[in-house]
């Protein structure tokens, strides 16, 4: 492969993985804002035809059975209009989606077109370089500055398409929210664990696989920046804190906050699952379960689980130890030892630790004492 060809296909491989995502089929979208509105129209229909029988009966005839027909009526027609109500806002929702996927797809374009130029405007350069004499030495500290400059410019580029693909993800995600929530309610204890690289949180922010599913809680799923946060050091040999765990086994945490925080969750296992829930032992969703736990250990962390990002990063998951938390876009567990965490679903529970979550984007492990 040609020094051109490789520079372009490292190049190229975000924009071309973000076009892959923003891919759309446009006619199926188009065909469903138009079945959508042909459904609202139908929906007009009744609900005109239901108000006029309404009308009708009630100023023909009367008594205790018009007057249960009318109520009944009344109903019908309070029910279409919901459903009509219901149906503009999905009507709406998916010309959002459609003009925000559109929008995303015309700038990664863009730029994918402006890393091409770039790179062939600096290759035709460094082949100009390299015929400055003597050949083919000559030109050397040209041909680096050229090649440092393209780096640089392929870097900047490609964080634009970053920052594309998560702000249209973004949006989508809000607009899903609006048709009715934008959190998942059910977890999974199901699956083995999923192995990570030990340079997995430095890589970025990215996607999480679908094979797993976990409760919700954290208020918003969708792209979420990594925060810069210092690595977190292993404790010294024979600081840990002592923690019973519910198969018997023994396990050691970092410090005592982190072992109180572990035990006050294991307390609340099957407390139901309630969205948006802190009140424990009655209803509890996977950030609530994670924040009451750490503030009965003495330590307050966010309310919102892609918040709960704080303390130090656990780089790998063989370094994570019990109190730290695994963090998707829209769900957080904690780290209770032996290769488990424990996690709202319904109701909390204790599974392997995983980095899949429906979809969710995983965003790393944290551990909240730092």
């Amino acid at each position: 492969m040609t020094e051109t060809a490789q520079v372009m296909r490292t190049a190229l491989d975000l924009p071309d993985q973000f076009a892959g995502k923003l891919r759309t089929d446009d006619a199926a979208i188009d065909g469903a804002v138009g079945g959508q509105a042909a459904l609202r129209t139908s929906l007009d229909g009744v609900q005109g035809s239901v108000g006029g029988q309404r009308v009708a009966l009630a100023s023909r005839s009367s008594g205790h059975a018009t007057d249960l027909a009318t109520s009944t009526s009344e109903s019908l027609e309070r029910e279409v209009e919901t459903l009509l109500n219901e149906s503009r806002e999905i009507e709406d929702a998916v010309t959002e989606a459609a003009e925000a996927l559109k929008i995303g797809q015309i700038e990664n374009d863009r730029i994918r077109e402006e890393i091409i130029r770039e790179i062939s405007n600096t290759m035709k350069a460094v082949a100009a370089a390299r015929q400055t004499p003597p050949v083919p030495t000559g030109g050397q500290a040209a041909v680096r500055e050229l090649m440092v400059s393209l780096q640089r410019k392929i870097g900047e580029l490609t964080g634009q398409a970053a920052d594309t693909s998560a702000e249209t993800l973004g949006k989508l995600t809000g607009i899903a929210g609006k048709l009715g929530g934008s959190e998942s309610t059910t977890a999974s204890s199901a699956g083995g664990s999923t192995q990570v690289a030990s340079s997995f949180n430095a890589q970025g922010s990215g996607s999480g696989g679908g094979g797993g599913s976990g409760g919700g809680g954290g208020y918003s799923g969708g792209a979420v920046t990594k925060p810069r946060l210092p690595v977190a050091i292993p404790p010294q040999p024979g600081t840990g804190v002592k923690i019973n765990l519910p198969n018997g086994k023994t396990v050691e945490a970092p410090n005592e906050t982190a072992a109180k925080a572990v035990r006050a969750a294991l307390s609340q296992l099957g407390v139901p699952y309630v969205w948006g829930g802190t009140a424990r032992g009655v209803g509890l969703d996977c950030s609530g379960l994670t924040m009451t736990s750490y503030g009965e250990a003495g330590l307050e962390i966010p309310r919102i689980a892609k918040t709960q990002t704080v303390g130090a990063e656990v780089p790998s998951i063989d370094q994570l130890l019990p109190g730290d938390l695994v963090v998707w876009s829209g769900h957080v567990a904690m780290v209770i030892g032996d290769g488990q965490m424990i996690e709202a679903g319904d109701p909390v529970q204790i599974g392997p630790i995983r980095t899949d979550n429906a979809g969710q984007q995983f965003i790393g492990f944290y551990r909240p004492t730092g």
